[in-house]
């Protein structure tokens, strides 16, 4: 008996364009508020002083590390479910939704016992020094022993987007933030907790998303996937379709944190430590910019799995080329933001205590300003591998963006040149644009054969 269609399934292998749109939306305000309580986090945190700030900078991306494992698995999931949703094959599909889960616990352990038995030496790792040190291990103790609260979220994540619902995962995210957010204040001030209490805060309010979610798939059971463990049938082709994604995504993460402690000790060669925290800070509002290009991104993944699926070629140039276009209006919008607001948009990282960060972090600002140019088409062009199941690719193109072109350039200009920080941050952005142009140009010829190879 053929299983009732719900609205998300039906959109995914409806019209491309529509589905963009329709799927994006409710990803860009869900990532926007993400990031926003993650701002709202070092605004908080600011108010007790430099050092705390510069806590929260070696530890952030070691945490990005562990949500991006779990986002990593979330697309090997959304690219394997989704692809049998397109075959219309849904007792495969339920199948590769069990074995999701059960790797993301898998996943979630492993994690939590290397962090816990290497935190001090990762967070030195990350350039971690002092006063600065002792807060980071304050904060990271509490938030890596509850890995799971973190992992988990987001590979489920993937799993309702594989089938195009993508409003009940802003409904979460949107929640998961406005807890933090009242929790934050009162862990923090009122409980006198300090850093440690932004931590316990966070936790929390990743617990609650990660029971709601649990709650639609196996007490309300209204999810198009039905991942019970009558379902479960070991398959290691399963297993596979999704670590072919998800293992070069980790990698990606593990790199791109690498490449942030190189970029902490190129930092601390021109400057200080207070440049850290104008990177780590200023850096998360960059990425809160990017999210509307990350959802138009992460929706054209699971369009593009259930076309590949379905053998619609033409559907999956379709949704990149508008994907495309809607990314580069974002980016526009962007640059224009941060060229005239840049003071305003430091002041919330640089008030009280933190007052001095001010003007270096409102030059950062307008100097990463050209990011927003090349970047979402580059980010776009990425992403489309993910949905193919071909996560090499991407992989390849973080390795070329982040350590051959953004590195290079940073030491070029900061330090070969001697141009200083600004010359940092200056090398960074010419990398990032030069990283989007390739991944950009090799997009377009890479489907442009695949289309071509249906043809003949």
């Amino acid at each position: 008996m053929a299983r009732i269609e719900t609205r998300g399934v039906n959109l995914l292998r409806g019209n491309p364009e529509n589905a963009v749109k329709k799927l994006a939306w409710p990803l860009m305000l869900s990532m926007i508020v993400v990031s926003l309580y993650s701002i709202i986090d070092s605004f908080w945190i600011a108010g007790l002083g430099v050092d705390q700030l510069a806590a929260i900078g070696f530890v952030v991306p070691l945490g990005y590390l562990i949500i991006s494992i779990g986002t990593s698995l979330g697309a090997g999931i959304t690219a394997t479910v989704s692809k049998y949703i397109g075959e219309k094959n849904d007792e495969m599909a339920d199948n590769a939704a069990i074995h999701s889960i059960l790797l993301s616990i898998i996943t979630s352990i492993i994690i939590t016992i290397i962090f816990s038995l290497f935190l001090r030496e990762l967070i030195i790792f990350m350039g971690g020094r002092g006063i600065a040190l002792d807060y980071a291990m304050q904060y990271g103790r509490i938030y890596f022993l509850a890995s799971i609260f973190i992992v988990m979220p987001e590979a489920l994540y993937g799993l309702l987007s594989s089938e195009g619902d993508n409003k009940r995962t802003m409904y979460v995210l949107v929640l998961c933030a406005v807890v933090n957010m009242i929790l934050d204040p009162i862990f923090i001030y009122m409980l006198n907790m300090g850093i440690l209490g932004a931590a316990i805060a966070t936790i929390l309010s990743l617990a609650i998303v990660l029971m709601i979610i649990l709650y639609w798939i196996y007490v309300k059971k209204d999810t198009y996937v039905k991942p019970t463990f009558d379902k479960f049938n070991y398959n290691q082709g399963i297993i596979k379709d999704i670590l072919k994604v998800a293992v070069p995504a980790t990698c990606e993460m593990i790199l791109l944190t690498f490449i942030t402690a190189i970029m902490h000790f190129i930092i601390l060669e021109v400057s200080t430590t207070d440049y850290i925290a104008v990177f780590e800070n200023g850096w998360r509002m960059i990425m809160l910019a990017t999210e509307p290009m990350i959802a138009i991104s992460t929706a054209l993944v699971s369009i593009v799995a259930v076309n590949y699926g379905a053998k619609k070629y033409e559907n999956i140039k379709r949704a990149y080329n508008y994907s495309m276009k809607l990314g580069t209006v974002f980016g526009i919008a962007a640059f224009v933001i941060f060229i005239v607001f840049a003071p305003q948009l430091a002041y919330l990282f640089s008030y009280g205590a933190s007052i001095k960060l001010l003007n270096p972090t409102t030059t950062f600002f307008r100097i990463f300003a050209g990011f927003f140019i090349v970047i979402p088409a580059g980010i776009i062009s990425t992403y489309v591998f993910q949905g193919l199941g071909k996560g090499v690719h991407s992989l390849i193109f973080t390795i070329i963006r982040e350590l051959i072109c953004a590195t290079f350039f940073a030491i070029f200009f900061g330090i070969i040149l001697n141009w200083g920080i600004n010359g940092v941050w200056f090398g960074v952005m010419v990398g990032y644009t030069v990283g989007g142009l390739i991944a950009i140009a090799y997009a377009k010829w890479y489907l442009g054969k695949i289309i071509e190879s249906k043809d003949s």
